[in-house]
């Protein structure tokens, strides 16, 4: 119980420090003497720690352990918080960074805890976990305008963030002082004892690039990445210039977001009523295109459509980290595959937005963009495939 209440309190923290800054925009804009054109760099140095700082995590766990190092990274992640209390730009735009880079090794670390710690369990306590990552970034967003206006001030939002990291890394510390249960037989909270042990995480990294597999997976992590970024980053744009209040456009990217939790939290299951994984991708790609139809169409397939393409987007988080777990030999190979499909995908998703823009301004209109945006969809579906073809990363 405790490692699961360590794991889900994690989870809660990765992705509302990030979240909850786009609603407070104009404050942070107006707090820090900034201009929008400077914060949308800020607001973008979370995503960028995402995919650069992933390819430290298995040097990471090699020094300090499993446990030692999902606590380093909590660390980073409550100091990057606490730094946005200090009034100054640096300091803003370093905590934004650090929180990032927090997140970034807890993106590869979490789901090699799962596979470690509940080696049976898997499909459930990854939907668990993801459905708890889409609930921190529901709620980041839902609530960081209200706390503003409760408390006056941009520490109450950011504050919120930072006492929530507090409280999982002190879970995490008990773990491994040893007052409570520890994550497993496999000791995963005790550092290496040797040298060798120490390079095996990196020398297993590089061997994990030589294999198809794992580019394949990667695929699937950053294809999905792709998707969420590019549809927060546009979809608003969109609605707003077929009429949408700017108000309507939030509610409707939150349903969005929403719709994912239990659909993440059910993949498992779903996976196995199909007859393959194959057939899964082709019915979530398919899910997500029906989706995206309905948004364009907009009016009384608003709603629909918003609940079906969130459904495909949290499923697809959850099977991107269910196909790792399942063609992972080991803990090792987890660790090893999770850091190349997070970091490369991750760096990989931040072009979406960017092509989309580009392509919108190229043609003038909105066909090309969307024409990409399905296209990314399908090509998720196509990774899956392939995904279902091979066998293991040993």
């Amino acid at each position: 119980m405790p490692a699961l209440i360590a794991l889900l309190l994690t989870a809660f923290v990765m992705r509302g420090p990030v979240t909850g800054v786009g609603p407070v925009a104009a404050e942070v804009v107006a707090a820090y003497g900034t201009t929008w054109s400077l914060y949308g760099l800020l607001a973008a140095l979370p995503v960028a720690a995402f995919g650069l700082c992933s390819f430290l995590a298995p040097a990471l766990q090699a020094r300090l352990g499993l446990c030692g190092a999902a606590s380093a990274a909590l660390g980073l992640l409550f100091l990057g918080t606490a730094l946005r209390f200090i009034a100054n730009l640096a300091a803003f735009a370093g905590g934004m960074f650090l929180l990032g880079a927090g997140i970034a090794l807890l993106n590869v670390l979490m789901p090699v805890v799962i596979k470690t710690r509940w080696p049976r369990r898997i499909g459930m306590l990854m939907g668990l976990y993801t459905g708890m990552i889409g609930l921190s970034g529901a709620v980041g967003g839902l609530t960081a305008a209200p706390l503003f206006a409760w408390g006056g001030s941009l520490n109450w939002p950011f504050g919120f963030w930072t006492a929530a990291a507090v409280l999982a890394l002190m879970v995490w510390l008990l773990l491994m002082q040893g007052r409570t249960q520890g994550l497993s037989n496999e000791s995963p909270c005790s550092a290496p004892k040797s040298a060798a042990d120490k390079d095996r995480p990196q020398g297993l990294l590089r061997r994990t690039m030589r294999i198809p597999l794992a580019w394949i997976l990667t695929g699937v992590m950053g294809l999905q990445s792709t998707l969420i970024y590019t549809a927060a980053a546009w979809m608003p744009s969109y609605w707003r210039a077929q009429g949408m209040s700017f108000e309507t456009t939030g509610i409707w990217i939150f349903v969005f977001l929403f719709s994912g939790l239990p659909a993440s939290v059910m993949t498992a299951k779903f996976f196995k009523v199909c007859p393959n994984d194959r057939t899964a991708g082709a019915v979530l790609s398919l899910l997500y295109v029906l989706g995206l139809a309905g948004w364009l169409a907009g009016g009384a397939w608003l709603l629909p459509a918003s609940v079906a393409a969130g459904a495909a987007q949290g499923a697809m988080l959850s099977a991107a980290f269910l196909l790792m777990a399942s063609h992972a030999k080991d803990s090792q190979a987890m660790l090893a595959v999770s850091t190349l499909s997070q970091g490369i995908g991750y760096l990989a998703a931040g072009a979406g937005p960017f092509i989309f823009g580009r392509l919108l301004q190229a043609t003038g209109g909105w066909t090309a963009p969307f024409v990409f945006f399905t296209a990314v969809i399908l090509l998720w579906g196509l990774c899956v495939r392939l995904a279902d073809t091979h066998q293991t990363v040993d």
